[in-house]
């Protein structure tokens, strides 16, 4: 579960890499997986050469979804699921990814939960 204050991973490609949750969207007190919150950028990507331009600037606001989180998630079935670390990515005002890529396994209940983009950006699904 995902609380403000919590400093989440950056699993896109998007050029933040540390962001820290400020206001889970819906009034609710706690995130979970497929929720969207609103996070502030504490640490960007290092730039690779002078032609990569910058998509985003620290303490800049922006939406994200939570994909993964480290609390056990039991499904129906009883099978049960929880990641390393939690982790978001971000999206823009339209609810689309800023960026193109997803280097993470994300859980494939996302892609019920109307975010099938991001389920097909992604390495793996479980």
């Amino acid at each position: 579960m995902i609380q403000a204050q919590t400093l989440l991973k950056v699993v896109d490609n998007s050029g933040a890499k540390l962001v820290k949750c400020i206001k889970i969207k819906k009034g609710k007190s706690s995130a979970g997986v497929g929720d969207i919150i609103l996070v502030s950028v504490k640490v960007l990507r290092p730039r690779y050469g002078r032609r990569v331009r910058l998509k985003m600037n620290k303490s800049e606001v922006h939406q994200g979804v939570v994909v993964q989180t480290r609390k056990l998630h039991r499904a129906k079935s009883g099978v049960g699921s929880s990641f390393g670390c939690n982790s978001v990515a971000l999206i823009s005002l339209q609810e689309k990814p800023l960026g193109t890529r997803i280097a993470a396994t994300i859980p494939t209940r996302l892609r019920g939960l109307k975010w099938a983009k991001l389920v097909a950006m992604a390495r793996k699904t479980v």
